[in-house]
């Protein structure tokens, strides 16, 4: 029947074509953008997986960067140490000759003279040798009195790898001094101040021989550094305090304690030292910090002498010094040696973990090339013949009226 109040084959026609307008719409969109997933409307929790992968993706590109840079900085730091290597081997050999009997003392006079400078250029090269700023071989290159350095080689937090570039300066094997501040100084206050007169503060550590020690105060120890016990302490009488207990134990001369811009400061001379540790503070609140020396020194002893001094008239015993040198910076070179190796293996991981998580998100989010231009020339085969349908079912009403005239 035709009616002509109401055009329903006209209007489901023109509803149909809406329909099909909007899908066409979403088609061209993938195939313009190569993505299935353009809004969260379209996959939601496809978006949220992706979103994820796209973060990991980014990730894992940027720890890639830091890797090549890690490689950058430890291959500059073990140029250095070759030429210091090679000076030396050239030290040594200087030393040999000027041994030999058969030389005069105006002789020795002048190899001592190139002996001199050849240690002087070592340490001018451990002073510039710097990577983005950041000087390598002088025992500081992750800060004051600490020589490793920490890189981020993963995506996600504690992938991180720390390589010590450790300290080249031709003192650097006699007595040091490492510096450590604790991290948990403030709230250390704060709860000390709360402790009552019985109680007692265990500070536990160990020192770079391996021997293990525990500092001990109580609240007349505080009370001793000019305040009224936990009460009312602050870090300087806390550091008194310590020192008084560090006076009284021989073991531990090498040990002090200070306050350095606000917080509680250890510091360890001891000649040598690589590794001494303030672990832990307990009763009242716990931390844990390590001390470090300005890392395991290659040089084994100190050889400052020799810019100033020379090689000295114990060639037996400077042989034996440089002996030890060249075996250290050869130590440490072949620990170069395995980072950079380790970084390579590190760089080509990051870039296969990148690109097969790149391949699992577009698994879910890219758009099927063959699948959306079948859809699109359907969409565009439905739209003619929609179009064509409603010019007839309006052609139908213009029959009616038609009859009228």
């Amino acid at each position: 029947m035709t009616v002509i109040n109401s055009n329903s084959a006209a209007m489901l026609t023109a509803n149909s074509i809406n329909q099909n307008d909007r899908a066409m719409t979403s088609t061209m969109e993938r195939l313009s953008t190569g993505k299935r997933i353009n809004s969260a409307a379209d996959d939601a929790a496809g978006l949220a997986i992706a979103t994820k992968m796209t973060s990991q993706i980014r990730g894992l590109d940027q720890a890639g960067r830091n890797a090549n840079n890690a490689t950058s900085m430890v291959q500059l730091a073990d140029g250095a140490a070759e030429q210091i290597s090679n000076i030396l081997q050239r030290m040594r050999e200087i030393v040999v000759q000027a041994a030999d009997g058969s030389n005069s003392d105006s002789d020795r006079a002048v190899l001592d003279v190139e002996f001199k400078e050849a240690a002087a250029e070592i340490d001018r090269i451990v002073d510039v040798t710097e990577f983005n700023g950041k000087k390598l071989l002088n025992g500081e290159a992750g800060g004051v009195g600490d020589s490793s350095v920490q890189f981020q080689i993963g995506a996600n937090a504690t992938q991180t790898l720390e390589v010590d570039f450790s300290d080249f300066n031709l003192n650097a094997g006699g007595a040091g001094t490492s510096t450590s501040t604790w991290s948990g100084s403030d709230s250390l206050v704060g709860s000390i101040r709360n402790l009552g007169t019985a109680e007692t503060i265990d500070f536990s550590g160990t020192k770079e021989d391996g021997t293990a020690f525990t500092l001990s105060i109580t609240n007349a120890n505080v009370a001793a550094t000019a305040a009224t016990g936990f009460s009312d302490a602050t870090l300087t009488n806390i550091a008194a305090a310590l020192n008084t207990a560090i006076a009284a134990d021989a073991t531990l001369a090498d040990i002090s304690a200070a306050v350095t811009n606000g917080q509680l400061e250890f510091t360890d001379s001891g000649a040598g030292a690589v590794g001494g540790t303030i672990d832990s503070v307990t009763s009242p609140t716990t931390g844990t910090q390590t001390l470090s020396q300005a890392g395991a020194n290659p040089m084994g002893a100190d050889l400052s002498s020799y810019v100033s001094v020379g090689m000295g008239t114990d060639f037996d015993a400077t042989l034996n010094a440089l002996d030890t040198a060249i075996s250290g910076v050869a130590t440490q070179r072949a620990t170069f040696g395995a980072t950079m190796n380790r970084l390579e293996y590190a760089v080509d991981n990051l870039a296969s973990s990148s690109l097969a998580t790149a391949t699992a998100r577009g698994r879910i989010e890219d758009a099927n090339y063959a699948t959306e231009t079948t859809a699109l020339a359907r969409t565009q085969i439905i739209a003619q013949a929609g179009t064509a349908m409603l010019a007839q079912a309006n052609q139908k009403s213009q029959s009616v009226l038609s009859l009228l005239q």
